[in-house]
């Protein structure tokens, strides 16, 4: 009995000391195992005790239980421990410095689509073309009439068109321009 409390001592001593010195949860998991597992020194000890004395039993029980606590409780705390310390670490990491000029807004750039246009637009102008543009609200005459759609062409219904209950000076019905081809018109009556 007295050699196997020695045996426990420095059990004690060993598990205790890899325990303090573990540096990583990996290693404290693999003594863990080495320790409390099925296989494990203390598990292989908890074996043993069916074929001692119920009195050697009880004290050297007794002790062993002691002993698995007593890893457990150190092997969690220094787990905790670590873990805390991961945490401090990715936070100093993570620090934002509130004293800091804040970072100034990106501003907003140019539609690539209106981009390409105006590049089209700089483009054919070189070559003598220019760029001409009407009013959203246009008369039936420059949307419909001017363009050969008959009075009785599907454009013209109410639910193709959006026409304006207010009329011109001229008397003419405006509508909400439907496609680009009354600029041409105005364009060409224009220059005729």
């Amino acid at each position: 009995m007295n050699g196997q409390t020695t045996d426990l001592a420095a059990l004690d001593a060993d598990l205790m000391a890899r325990v303090t010195a573990a540096n990583d949860e990996a290693s404290l998991e693999a003594l863990r195992v080495e320790a409390l597992g099925k296989q494990g020194s203390i598990s292989a000890l908890m074996k043993n005790l069916g074929a001692m004395s119920p009195d050697e039993r009880k004290t050297f029980g007794g002790a062993l239980n002691v002993l698995k606590d007593k890893v457990t409780e150190a092997i969690v705390t220094k787990k905790a421990g670590m873990a805390e310390a991961a945490l401090d670490r990715q936070l100093q990491a993570e620090a934002l410095d509130v004293t800091l000029p804040p970072v100034k807004p990106r501003l907003g750039t140019i539609h690539p689509v209106s981009q390409v246009m105006e590049e089209m637009a700089a483009i054919f102008g070189e070559m003598g073309f220019t760029v001409e543009e009407g009013p959203d609200i246009e008369t039936d005459f420059n949307n419909f009439t001017a363009l050969n759609f008959p009075p009785n062409h599907p454009a013209r219904e109410t639910h193709d068109t959006f026409f304006l209950d207010a009329k011109g000076d001229d008397g003419a019905r405006k509508v909400l321009r439907t496609h680009t081809s009354p600029v041409q018109v105005r364009t060409s009556r224009r220059s005729a």
